[in-house]
């Protein structure tokens, strides 16, 4: 994992913030995640993947919690999908408010990139700022959510086929 792939470094970097001016628990798990990493040089190759694993993990949450922290003050969805719509806004305008929009099939795609697909908990994909009501097979774009428990919120994404 280089420093250029961490996305919460990329963010921070992009929209001119400074990890300092985070929270404090956020921080402090900023400075796990760079422990972690270092520790990459050092590790066998065998607990080097699991490590990779986790990294990732922890870098997607870190970022979600940034965004969460900053979202009143970063873009606004509604905004940018009202502008979407409208028939006034030039085709360029548009396609770069679509690039920003962070939908729940963008969301549901990141997970999958990530290889982040199984037993998924729903406050998990809430927390993660889906918005779609979820709810048993529930189909997302070009994924489904498959409920994997009978007695929890626990799904998988599958990737659906395209015809």
């Amino acid at each position: 994992m280089e420093t250029k792939n961490i996305r919460f470094k990329e963010f921070l970097d992009s929209n001119e913030l400074e990890e300092k001016d985070l929270p404090k628990p956020l921080v402090e798990k900023i400075h796990i995640f760079w422990k972690l990493h270092k520790l990459l040089d050092t590790i066998q190759d065998t607990d080097r993947e699991d490590l990779l694993e986790q990294l990732e993990q922890l870098d997607y949450e870190i970022l979600g919690e940034i965004e969460e922290e900053y979202e009143d003050q970063l873009e606004n969805n509604e905004r940018l999908e009202e502008l979407i719509n409208s028939p006034v806004v030039k085709k360029s305008l548009k396609q770069k408010a679509k690039t920003k929009l962070r939908t729940d099939e963008t969301i549901l795609g990141e997970l999958s990139s990530m290889g982040k697909i199984k037993n998924i908990r729903r406050s998990y994909l809430k927390g993660l700022g889906v918005k779609a009501k979820i709810k048993h097979d529930a189909v997302i774009g070009q994924y489904q959510l498959k409920r994997m428990s009978m007695f929890f919120h626990v799904y998988d994404i599958v990737e659906l086929k395209s015809k």
